[in-house]
């Protein structure tokens, strides 16, 4: 059973609103017009249609919103996506209903930037192996621990970064990276024409990269944009980590250029399916070597709860003024 919260505070509105939490971590502020809410703390696929049916507005983190919810829900008005990301929602149905679909933009820039330099220092310093050796207190006393990280690790100095991704994530990747003393490259569309201005060919930076950062959206363009032929012009030294969106980096060729040792080592926060199990994703495969796995936590930090509430709230707000923002 979902929670609900009549709340009578009437704004602009002309109705009454129900909105559905389809996950309720991401409740935002009580929002100022008449309306009632229903939490629930998880939605499985199973459950989506029959929640969604009362909705005039429904929140959503990481919940796919289908075309048979849309469809369900027949006062459906807005979708509010919790995050920045929007392709877990069926944007063709809600337009062919008329539905606005909105996110919560740049709350969360600095926290996955971060994030991708944690994964990086994990996987580049082969930290979580050595926390191992260093717990068992067996290897160490022995000496040699260092032949683990043979060859020795590059220093920020000697990284040539390669940032697939240009928005806000990516410039804030390429500002921490300068900032380490890293040699940047901003790496342009995939099969673009032409390299912008600033910007070095797509199959040229990946070649050249000793760091490849990917914080790219997934859409028609970016799926398997990073598969079996680009990981085959990595340097062999080279990682690979992914804060974008799991789909953008293939996870079968990534998982068996890793086996093979085509490249040094890679990192992901993010997975093509979510959550991520043994049977869905081929990177939780027992005995791949240099991996680095988070449960795209990246985005999550006190900045980003602050600012994403905030967001949320404005987002319904300025909906039912007759004045939508952040419209995907």
């Amino acid at each position: 059973m979902g929670t609900h919260y009549d709340c009578n505070r009437l704004g602009n509105a002309m109705v009454k609103h129900t909105i559905v939490a389809l996950d309720d971590f991401w409740v935002s502020p009580p929002p100022n017009f008449d309306h009632e809410i229903i939490e629930y703390p998880t939605t499985g696929p199973d459950q989506l249609v029959e929640r969604m049916k009362p909705a005039t507005i429904v929140t959503t983190a990481a919940m796919k919103v289908t075309r048979a919810g849309i469809e369900a829900a027949e006062n459906l008005q807005l979708i509010v996506c919790t995050g920045t990301g929007s392709d877990h929602i069926d944007k063709v149905a809600a337009r062919e209903r008329g539905v606005t679909v909105c996110n919560v933009p740049a709350q969360n820039t600095d926290s996955v930037a971060e994030h991708a330099f944690a994964l990086y220092y994990a996987l580049r310093r082969h930290v979580v192996e050595l926390h191992h050796v260093a717990a068992a207190g067996d290897e160490w006393p022995k000496g040699h621990v260092f032949r683990r990280l043979d060859p020795p690790p590059r220093v920020n100095s000697e990284e040539t970064l390669v940032v697939v991704g240009y928005g806000a994530i990516g410039k804030a990747i390429e500002r921490m990276g300068r900032a380490l003393g890293m040699q940047v490259l901003i790496a342009e569309r995939k099969n673009a024409q032409h390299a912008r201005e600033g910007r070095v060919a797509f199959a040229d930076a990946i070649r050249q990269g000793t760091i490849v950062i990917v914080s790219a959206p997934l859409d028609a363009s970016t799926r398997g944009m990073i598969a079996e032929p680009e990981l085959a012009m990595m340097d062999p030294t080279a990682r690979l980590i992914n804060v974008g969106r799991g789909g953008v980096v293939d996870e079968r060729a990534l998982a068996q250029a890793l086996k093979d040792r085509k490249i040094g080592g890679a990192a992901t926060d993010v997975f093509e399916t979510e959550p991520a199990t043994a049977a869905t994703s081929p990177l939780l495969e027992a005995g791949i070597p240099n991996l680095v796995l988070s449960p795209h936590i990246a985005w999550y930090s006190s900045k980003t709860k602050q600012g994403t509430l905030k967001t949320i709230k404005a987002n319904l707000e300025a909906f039912v003024a007759g004045r939508p923002i952040n419209v995907v």
